[in-house]
């Protein structure tokens, strides 16, 4: 009697699991066909650790007024300021050769929702300059005109060479302007008087406004970071932290 009753209540439970499709199966949140909730996150970037995933790139200029001395790289830092001995940040850094040069590094964040449209702001990015304040320079002040920017993209952000003139294959506006996929975060001028010497400052520079971006089929996005000159000279900072937030966009039907 109670062997005939077990197998009846297991051929039940049975029965139940393969009607509603399995736990593992629901838990995994792809059999449902419900649509994934896309959510805020934030990503701090902390260059004195490492620069895990981010690379450099140079747009803006012609095959004849080719940037020099380009580096991106971690340096030491502990001799600049009021810094630990080993502490590090991303140095950026390169001679303008014509009157306009992008020096920018990207990194691709994975984990969001698909085809997703999320605004991305910078919450802070910390970094050290040698540009004074009020300074004249050749094409431009070597502060106030060189600037800071921030930019997203779903596919991955490239300079591009069309007929010798490389440029980057996104609206990323121009120096003070910011473009369709980019937004102004500032510039290089330290607050320290021109005087003549060059000594490194902290400044902090932030967007809370943001610009939109789509995600891809993958649900990733790339994150930019440049520096957009119109000081005919060397611009060069050390990176030492960011704060990256993406927000997902809600749209209201009526």
């Amino acid at each position: 009697m109670n062997r005939t009753w077990n197998a009846a209540v297991s051929a039940a439970l049975l029965a139940l699991l393969a009607a509603c499709g399995g736990s593992d199966d629901d838990d995994a949140g792809t059999s449902t066909g419900t649509t994934p909730t896309a959510y805020a996150r934030q990503f701090t970037e902390d260059f004195n650790r490492d620069t895990a995933g981010w690379t450099g790139g140079s747009a803006d200029f012609s095959t004849n007024t080719a940037p020099t001395d380009v580096v991106f790289e971690s340096r030491p830092i502990g001799t600049l300021g009021n810094y630990a001995a080993d502490a590090r940040a991303f140095f950026i850094g390169g001679h303008n050769n014509s009157d306009d040069l992008l020096l920018f590094i990207k990194k691709q964040y994975t984990g969001f929702v698909a085809n997703t449209e999320y605004t991305m702001t910078i919450q802070s990015a910390n970094f050290l300059s040698n540009a004074p304040t009020g300074c004249m320079g050749v094409g431009g002040a070597p502060g106030e005109s060189v600037y800071v920017i921030a930019a997203a993209s779903a596919t991955e952000p490239k300079a591009v060479d069309t007929n010798g003139d490389i440029r980057l294959n996104l609206d990323h506006g121009n120096q003070g302007t910011a473009g369709a996929a980019s937004m102004l975060l500032g510039n290089l001028a330290n607050g320290l008087p021109c005087d003549g010497t060059l000594k490194y400052a902290a400044k902090l520079v932030k967007n809370n406004t943001g610009v939109k971006v789509k995600t891809d089929a993958n649900g990733a996005v790339w994150a930019v970071f440049g520096i957009d000159s119109g000081f005919e000279a060397t611009s060069q900072i050390y990176l030492q932290s960011m704060v990256i937030v993406f927000t997902p966009v809600t749209t209201t039907t009526t």
